[in-house]
């Protein structure tokens, strides 16, 4: 009797272990499906990107010289590809803009100052407050500051940079004329 005990105790443990196998190779036949399934789309993107380089050379073929014939090799080879620029067209128009301001306005006041009075290197809006006052020309800092910005923008005056407070110049290569008394 112990005898057949100990052999239904072996076959129930041949049968646990046949069973953690096939569970095993279950697991691991999933494993190598996905596995597959995933080299298989690696396989299929190359594809799709050889087949893209594959047109992309036939344009480029075109497009170059249609005599040309490259070929993929596996020794090195050199190729000359020689390009020529055919024609450079530039078309260049000066004007001359003529500005007309009067001391009337404030834009026409601060030119005026910095061309008859103020420093040719060089002069703040501080600077310029000061001489716009001898004339008896009280012009405000929040009218004054952006005159001088849109000045600046438009090139009627350079603005200095990397000076604190900012500091203005008229542009060394602009004609300005004064018509009248200073």
């Amino acid at each position: 009797m112990n005898n057949v005990l100990a052999r239904l105790t072996e076959l129930e443990n041949r049968v646990v272990n046949i069973k953690d196998w096939k569970q095993k190779y279950e697991e691991d036949k999933r494993k190598w499906d996905e596995e597959g399934k995933r080299k298989f789309e690696e396989i299929e993107g190359l594809k799709k990107r050889a087949d893209a380089m594959e047109k992309l050379r036939e344009v480029l073929i075109q497009f170059l010289d249609p005599n040309v014939v490259f070929s993929a090799s596996t020794q090195p080879s050199k190729e000359t590809l020689n390009l020529t620029h055919k024609e450079l067209t530039v078309n260049l128009t000066h004007e001359e803009k003529e500005l007309n301001l009067t001391t009337g306005t404030v834009m026409g006041k601060v030119l005026f100052c910095a061309l008859t009075e103020l420093s040719k290197e060089g002069f703040s809006e501080a600077e310029l407050s000061e001489a716009l006052k001898e004339h008896g020309w009280n012009v405000p800092h929040n009218t004054l500051a952006p005159t001088l910005g849109g000045l600046a923008r438009d090139g009627t005056l350079v603005r200095l940079e990397g000076v604190k407070p900012a500091k203005y110049r008229l542009p060394q290569k602009v004609k300005l004329n004064v018509r009248g008394e200073a």
